[in-house]
């Protein structure tokens, strides 16, 4: 994986994304499209990954607080454990 990472551009690469990601959410999906056909696939899956949760968690904080926020946190957790299971290429045998 460290040759793979070797060939991405440096806001692709694990710890930048990662920031990325963390600090500008939309942004990060944005970049990880644009280079998509670029990418290797386990690479691309590992970044999709970490866009989609802190994605999840951004879209969240729109919602007003309360009752509703808390459904709705519950709701993009749950979805983001899902993409992480299935990314990771959970129900294989």
């Amino acid at each position: 994986m460290e040759n793979k990472e070797k060939n991405s551009p440096y806001y692709l690469r694990r710890i930048p994304f990662f920031i990325i990601s963390y600090l500008f959410a939309p942004l990060a999906y944005i970049l990880l499209f644009i280079k998509w056909r670029t990418l290797d696939s386990s690479v691309r899956d590992a970044r999709l990954i970490v866009a989609s949760l802190f994605l999840l968690l951004f879209i969240v904080d729109f919602f007003p607080a309360g009752l509703y926020q808390n459904i709705v946190l519950a709701i993009a957790l749950t979805v983001g454990l899902f993409i992480t299971f299935i990314g990771l290429g959970g129900a294989k045998k």
